[in-house]
């Protein structure tokens, strides 16, 4: 049986930013491409990172 503790979770979108933010050196550090910060590449993470944390999330209509 496949361990899925962390897809579980249900982040709120205020959660979610958070880590974003608390990880924004990290993902500015691995952005670095022939030694030249690369945005297109920081975005793509970000972007990853998201949809990985909102996975299982439900959509909530306001």
């Amino acid at each position: 049986m496949k361990n899925n503790k962390f897809n579980d979770f249900s982040l709120s979108e205020d959660e979610v930013i958070k880590i974003l933010n608390d990880f924004e050196n990290t993902i500015k550090s691995s952005s670095i491409i022939l030694g030249k910060y690369n945005e297109d590449c920081a975005q793509e993470i970000r972007i990853q990172i998201y949809k990985a944390l909102t996975k299982n999330s439900k959509n909530k209509k306001i």
